[in-house]
């Protein structure tokens, strides 16, 4: 039976910024995650005006295979986090902002059911858009982080999105060099470093959900994993840039 003031107290932390507890006695294996993750999603999403998509994590090869079968995982967005390419946000909106730059796809059809495959799900897919995931991991405990199932039930830190306005409905993704800039200076530069091809991640998620009853909807964001590892970011600007996909920027602080 689902924890309801389990679910409640992860929500009430989330929303006040508030480092999460440890709770790998409460939350034991990934049914139970998910089922925590989603029940905290309900209540949060009270007041973030609804699910806007989801996030995929651990989707390289070595965190597929480290992790197996309960990798790769999802997380929910929601509209309220959200944002456009420049915004800024002001100092307080998170309390350990981490930061990772993505590929965005926007779904342009509802995918219904398992045994989705990249050639299934790219027709219904509106187009791919450069961009960050933004995340506020709260100050974790190590014991936490180390702590699979506890990263689910706490929605994987997810605290939104920045996505660009350029888009591409068809890409070569193996020619796509990701740049990234902090405060004007390179922090990355990569040919093809999304951890899986980004229609395979699409699918990967739609499976994911229709695994649990849940279904990716038109007009759902879905960020296809890191392009390198997430890094903590105290103030400053961010800019990623992504050949054909363009460009997305934001500040803090």
């Amino acid at each position: 039976m689902l924890n309801r003031n389990l679910a409640e107290s992860i929500a009430h932390r989330i929303s006040a910024k508030l480092p999460p507890e440890d709770i790998a006695d409460q939350v034991p294996d990934f049914d139970t995650a998910y089922a925590m993750q989603y029940a905290v999603a309900l209540i949060i999403q009270e007041n973030t005006g609804g699910i806007a998509g989801y996030k995929i994590a651990w989707n390289n090869a070595a965190q597929i295979a480290e992790l197996s079968p309960n990798a790769p995982a999802v997380g929910h967005i929601f509209d309220d986090q959200v944002q456009q390419s420049g915004v800024q946000f002001p100092v307080g909106t998170f309390r350990q902002l981490a930061v990772e730059p993505e590929i965005i796809a926007v779904i342009g059809q509802d995918i219904h059911g398992s045994g989705q495959t990249e050639e299934t799900v790219l027709p219904l897919i509106a187009g791919f858009h450069a961009g960050f995931e933004v995340m506020d991991r709260r100050e974790a405990s190590p014991t936490l982080l180390t702590h699979p199932p506890s990263i689910v039930a706490n929605n994987i830190f997810n605290n939104g999105l920045v996505i660009g306005e350029n888009r591409a409905a068809t890409v070569d993704f193996s020619a796509i060099e990701t740049v990234v800039h902090k405060d004007g200076k390179e922090i990355l530069r990569a040919m093809n470093a999304a951890p899986q091809h980004p229609v395979l991640a699409v699918a990967t998620v739609a499976n994911i959900l229709a695994k649990r009853g849940k279904v990716l909807r038109a007009g759902d964001k879905v960020l296809c994993g890191t392009h390198m590892p997430p890094f903590v970011v105290e103030s400053g600007t961010l800019r990623v840039t992504m050949g054909v996909l363009g460009d997305a920027e934001f500040s803090y602080g």
